[in-house]
């Protein structure tokens, strides 16, 4: 069994290649494979082997001349004077694109902020108004001077709000009641609302 296995190796080992074959494994063989060995290294080290490839092909410029007329040049393309401009230009544009939508995002957000801060006031403003209007049923209900002390020790603005819910002969009435500076000036403000 050695010996037959022994035959086939030399048998194979004398039979002739042809020419063809012999390049094959000579030349192309070893060549494909020292390229991608290459190519990998290449690749590994961070290299773009494609941009690499592009510097060693030679540019087309025999679709770009235009014939030669009276002795003069042909100027060149602008279209092609302009491509890596272009190129520069759309890579910035899409930045400022990208910037811009950005900045939308935010004023989109910060107005969704202040939607909700102006419907939270709107509640408040609607609570306020209903509790002044029960402040304003009790003030109708007590006496034109005790109404008339608490009312001045009320802050400004709480007490022009009661005030103007009161009834016009309880509004008078406590206004009756105050100093003539004091009711002077609330009779101004409650003007002044109107």
């Amino acid at each position: 069994m050695k010996k037959e296995k022994q035959q086939m190796i030399q048998e194979e080992e004398q039979q002739n290649y042809t020419f063809l074959q012999k390049v094959l494994y000579l030349f192309i063989f070893p060549v494909l494979f020292l390229i991608t060995v290459v190519l990998g290294i290449l690749t590994f080290q961070g290299t773009n082997v494609f941009d690499l490839a592009q510097t060693f092909i030679p540019k087309e410029t025999a679709k770009n001349e235009e014939p030669v007329e009276n002795g003069k040049e042909a100027l060149p393309n602008k279209e092609d004077e302009s491509k890596p401009e272009t190129s520069q230009e759309v890579i910035m544009l899409e930045r400022e694109i990208n910037d811009k939508e950005r900045e939308i995002t935010k004023l989109v957000a910060e107005l969704e902020q202040a939607n909700n801060r102006i419907r939270d006031l709107e509640a408040q403003e609607r609570e306020i108004k209903s509790s002044t209007k029960e402040l304003a049923a009790l003030y109708e209900r007590m006496s034109t001077k005790k109404a008339a002390g608490i009312i001045m020790e009320l802050e400004e603005e709480m007490a022009l709000l009661i005030l103007k819910d009161l009834s016009v002969s309880k509004k008078s009435g406590i206004l009756g009641q105050l100093e003539p500076d004091q009711a002077a000036r609330f009779t101004k403000l409650l003007a002044e609302d109107e």
